[in-house]
């Protein structure tokens, strides 16, 4: 028997280990709380429904764009920095001029800086996000377009 037969031993280390884990689950329990309200929802790859084009956001405010079927080369990829308002439901995409020559460049010239400008200057813009299950709706906050992303 653990610690023999003095029950004073006993009943101290059950307190102590029932304090223990106490503190462990409400750490753990804070530690989702917290990462549930502050983590971006819209972290992670996503893959739109009408084309080839997949973004894949990264918490560092930074979203990888990739070209898949637009250009004659495959995979073409650019970085754009964007902000996210979770109060108003807000994104935007910005373009980057250095990240777009920077893909040209990887593209050995079978892709020009201005048809690569012309794609991403399509995405640029501010949207409304709205987030069901595996899917995301970005609505374009002026005209009301709408483009649908599924996460992969």
């Amino acid at each position: 028997m653990i610690l023999g037969n003095d029950e004073k031993k006993r009943s101290r280390a059950w307190r102590h280990g029932m304090t223990i884990s106490s503190i462990l689950i409400i750490v753990i329990a804070a530690f989702f709380i917290v990462k549930m309200f502050t983590s971006n929802p819209l972290e992670g790859h996503w893959s739109h429904e009408d084309s080839d084009m997949d973004i894949q956001i990264k918490g560092d405010g930074k979203a990888v764009v990739e070209f898949s079927d637009q250009f004659q080369v495959d995979d073409v990829k650019v970085t754009m920095p964007y902000t996210i308002d979770m109060d108003t439901k807000t994104f935007v995409l910005r373009a980057d001029d250095a990240e777009i020559k920077k893909a040209v460049d990887k593209t050995n010239g079978a892709v020009t800086e201005a048809e690569l400008d012309a794609a991403v200057e399509n995405l640029e813009g501010s949207y409304e996000y709205n987030i069901e299950n595996d899917y995301m709706t970005l609505s374009e906050r002026e005209y009301g377009e709408q483009m649908v992303f599924e996460k992969e």
